[in-house]
């Protein structure tokens, strides 16, 4: 993973927006003074990739936000291989504001990646990159100190701290596992064992065969009573049948007994029958005789009934009559009620005119203009623009009292400007003076080092004898050295930090009077254009204010009250009025049309009374005596009188039931004769005997339940036979089922006892070390110009000097310059090794050259000149002015009131 560009905004100190471009850096320093937001810079990357930092972890990340910021937002464009990707995170206060997006480059143009949520991005960023956190954090983001400890360490501390470095917790994590294992295997094969001590234990060959056996029996047993059961199936259905014929003929007989103890009164029926049939050529001429005496009294009542209908229709037709010319009075009133509806709509007008321009029948003025829609809608457009003029005045007021808050903000920031200038000055001339008194430290320091070099030689010269250095005769001895060496270097190294503190702030101070600078200009130029569209507000503003003449708002006023008191005037509720009106009018027509419809029902009604009237009396007097004449030579052929010949009579359902019932009985018991003479014939003279075939029911009946027990005896025997087998193979199976747990038991049981004595972590972190060694020795032989080589032993890490024909020594003997150069080879193979033997895009050392002396700063240089990239980036985190200007390029962090801002310097 290779970081190409990188952009912040309220990151911890990097409140404003700040861009960082990687994409043409190889070695680089990343310098800044303590706390300006050196490491805040690689806290956004980690941030940006996985959403925690080293520092924080995944909690407490609002301690990211910048004070006083609602949020935070990072960008990070990078490459693996041949893509490229860019992730963006940003974090809010609140967890709705929190956001990650994806997106790969693909043909000139980027691809979004962000479906599926938060946990599918990350997954996609962690497989895009490569490594996971702890990986990243450890490979990439190198921590110098703790290869210090590693290489001064005991062989115990070298391998625990090693184990920490590379995240060797899974191996304990393995052991947790082998023994969860295990303990599951062996809890697994003691419930298998149980099962078959308990369960299985009776699950044998010689019971499965037993269990053959006595099934076998009891199908043999069920076999016979099948076919003692067909036996009596026979005999039962034999028996059955003859019960049939004996149950039938028994049957015909009662049937046929009881149809001729109804014999005689069959016959006295069929005589019934034959009178009535007599006596009913009769009965139509006693009918009508009886109907023409109840149609005369019938007649009589029509003609009263007519007479009195006519009278009450003749009464209807005038009080008809009446009441339609009182209908006729009314309607005379409806021109009049007419035109009141008309006058009452052009008022039901006038309110809804009202009730639309805004106001009320209660709406007045004391000077009223007559209405007027067109004047009305003039003078109302003309206080809306009055209105908007007004509000365009407040806010032009507004915007004046922002521009004298913006001109005393320039005002502020030239304050500002002013007083970093004098800082400038002053800094410059304490620069000047620390460098002269560094300069003088310095001359001091190489004279006494030279006296102090001399003095080592005093004794070993002579006067007179040649001195072993020049080879010139000593005339003199030198005198002792006074001086106090040490002294003199504590003084000169705390005058150089001074130096570099004063040439810092310097550059700090240069960048943040550029960037006010700009700030300053832009905000003049800023406000110069906004007062000039103010002042061009104004003067457009009164033009336009100019134009309104009056007071439109009045005019508008008493244009509605003159509407209001048209409105008054024609009453409270003009609408009500004309509805009440109009109902009136509609009620007189309907009157009258009701009249005239009532009229000619009533002269309708009286012409239908008079005709009906004039046919009831026009009706027959008398009636033909020749009906009376035919009844009365009919019931002397009788032989009977009127009444007896309506006793004698039936009606024709009654005569022809009587008949149909004398022709049944006939055939009936001629049928049952036939039927009974059939039936002793089948009978024949073989004996029925009903206890016979009861007997053989209940022997069936005995024989059906203990086939159904047989059967069911020879199922379940089956039944058990079947389990017992598969119990038998399920035997065998648990049993091998156990075998096998108990050989994988013994695996995991050998593998959680190899992890409990750390063989497996010691071996492990053997072959590590002796990878890592051979990777800084390489390393370190490069970047130290091919003088030192890491080598083991004795479990003890040493190191080859080979300027000096390859003598050995152990690493606890090392300057701070040359510690710094083989933990720096330590922690490159490390991350190599770490990022799976594969050349990372990139590496950041951090902090840890500030407690380095001037030797050991100088040895560093040199290695960090030397070190070859191989195509990597490498950043070197540090405040040391010194060592940065050493590298080919710097990203400066300088710190400010307004935050944090980085500045690229090349050379």
């Amino acid at each position: 993973m290779r970081p190409l560009h990188l952009e912040v905004q309220g990151f911890t100190a990097f409140r404003q927006h700040t861009t960082l471009d990687f994409s043409d850096l190889e070695l680089f320093a990343l310098v800044g003074p303590t706390g300006s937001g050196k490491s805040s810079l690689l806290d956004a990357m980690t941030f940006a990739l996985y959403g925690h930092t080293p520092r924080l972890g995944a909690t407490g990340l609002d301690a990211l936000i910048s004070q006083g910021e609602r949020g935070l937002a990072v960008s990070l464009t990078f490459e693996v291989g041949a893509e490229t990707y860019r992730v963006a995170r940003s974090k809010g206060r609140r967890q709705a504001e929190n956001e990650v997006r994806l997106e790969r480059r693909e043909e000139g143009r980027w691809v979004g990646l962000s479906d599926g949520g938060t946990k599918a991005v990350n997954d996609r960023i962690r497989r895009a990159v490569g490594l996971d956190f702890k990986t990243f954090a450890r490979s990439v983001l190198l921590p110098q100190g703790e290869f210090a400890r590693l290489l001064h360490g005991t062989g115990k501390e070298r391998q625990a701290l090693l184990g920490e470095l590379m995240g060797l917790e899974h191996v304990r994590a393995m052991h947790a596992f082998a023994g969860e294992r295990a303990r599951e295997f062996k809890h697994t094969l003691g419930s298998l064992h149980a099962l078959l001590e308990g369960e299985y234990a009776g699950v044998t060959p010689e019971a499965v065969r037993a269990l053959r056996a006595e099934r076998e029996a009891a199908s043999a047993e069920a076999e016979r009573l099948v076919d003692t059961r067909e036996r009596l199936q026979g005999q039962v259905s034999r028996l059955r049948a003859l019960e049939a014929v004996w149950t039938a003929r028994e049957d015909t007989a009662r049937r046929l007994t009881n149809l001729e103890a109804r014999a005689e009164g069959v016959r006295a029926g069929a005589d019934r029958a034959a009178q009535a049939r007599r006596v009913a050529g009769a009965l139509p001429l006693l009918d009508a005789a009886e109907r023409a005496r109840i149609a005369a009294g019938r007649e009589a009542g029509e003609r009263d009934r007519a007479a009195g209908a006519e009278a009450r229709a003749r009464q209807a037709l005038d009080a008809a009559t009446a009441t339609l010319e009182a209908a006729q009075l009314a309607e005379a009133r409806i021109p009049d009620l007419e035109a009141r509806a008309e006058t009452l709509r052009e008022a039901e007008a006038d309110a809804a005119r009202l009730r639309r321009a805004g106001g009320t029948g209660q709406t007045s003025h004391p000077s009223p203009l007559p209405w007027d829609e067109d004047a009305h809608a003039e003078a109302r457009e003309g206080a809306q623009k009055l209105e908007k003029l007004r509000q365009e005045r407040v806010q032009l007021e507004a915007q004046k009292t922002a521009l004298e808050a913006g001109r005393e903000r320039q005002t502020t920031e030239q304050a500002q400007h002013e007083a970093l200038k004098a800082e400038q000055v002053r800094v410059e001339r304490e620069g000047k003076s620390a460098k002269a008194d560094f300069d003088r430290a310095q001359t001091e320091l190489a004279a006494a080092r030279l006296e102090a070099g001399l003095s080592a030689y005093r004794a070993h010269l002579h006067v007179g004898e040649p001195c072993p250095l020049c080879e010139q005769p000593v005339e003199t001895l030198p005198q002792g050295s006074g001086v106090d060496l040490a002294a003199l270097e504590t003084r000169a190294t705390a005058l150089q930090a001074a130096l570099e503190g004063r040439r810092l702030r310097y550059k700090e101070i240069g960048l943040e009077l550029a960037t006010l600078k700009k700030s300053v200009e832009a905000r003049r130029a800023e406000l110069a254009d906004w007062e000039e569209a103010l002042r061009q507000r104004e003067a457009d503003l009164r033009v336009l204010e100019s134009h309104v003449t009056g007071d439109p708002q009045d005019t508008a006023l008493r244009l509605l009250a003159g509407l209001a008191a048209r409105v008054r005037a024609a009453g409270a509720d003009p609408a009500r009025e004309r509805a009440r009106v109009l109902a009136e009018v509609g009620a007189v027509r309907t009157r009258l049309t009701g009249a005239q419809a009532a009229l000619a029902r009533a002269g309708s009604a009286h012409a239908a009374a008079q005709a009906t009237l004039s046919a009831a009396q026009n009706a027959a007097q008398g009636r033909d005596r020749e009906a009376q004449d035919a009844l009365a030579a009919a019931l002397a052929g009788l032989g009977l009188d009127a009444a007896q010949a309506r006793a004698a009579a039936l009606p024709e359902a009654d005569i022809a039931a009587l008949e149909a019932a004398a022709r049944t009985h006939a055939a009936q018991v001629e049928q049952l004769r036939a039927q009974l003479a059939e039936l002793e014939r089948q009978l024949g003279v073989e004996p029925f005997d009903p206890a016979n075939l009861r007997q053989a029911e209940r022997d069936l009946t005995a024989t059906d339940a203990a086939l159904g027990t047989a059967r069911e005896r020879a199922g379940s025997l089956a039944e058990q036979e079947r389990s017992a087998r598969g119990r038998l193979v399920r035997r065998g199976e648990i049993e091998a089922q156990a075998k096998d747990l108990a050989a994988r038991l013994d695996t995991w049981q050998t593998l959680t006892n190899t992890l409990r004595a750390n063989e497996f972590q010691s071996y492990l972190l053997t072959e590590v070390e002796a990878q890592l060694l051979t990777g800084a020795g390489t390393l370190l032989y490069d970047i130290s110009d091919g003088r030192y080589r890491l080598a083991l032993e004795d479990g003890e890490y040493a190191v080859q000097d080979l300027w000096n024909a390859g003598e050995s020594r152990a690493v606890k003997t090392l300057s701070g310059g040359e510690t710094f150069l083989a933990s720096l080879s330590l922690a490159i193979a490390l991350s190599d090794y770490l990022a799976g033997n594969k050349i990372l895009g990139a590496l950041f050392l951090d902090e840890g050259f500030g407690t380095l002396d001037p030797q050991a700063l100088e040895a560093v240089a040199g290695a960090l000149e030397n070190l070859r990239t191989q195509g990597r980036m490498v950043g070197v985190v540090t405040h040391v002015e010194s060592l940065s200007e050493r590298l080919p390029s710097r990203l400066i962090v300088t710190k400010s009131v307004a935050g944090s801002s980085v500045q690229r310097l090349d050379g």
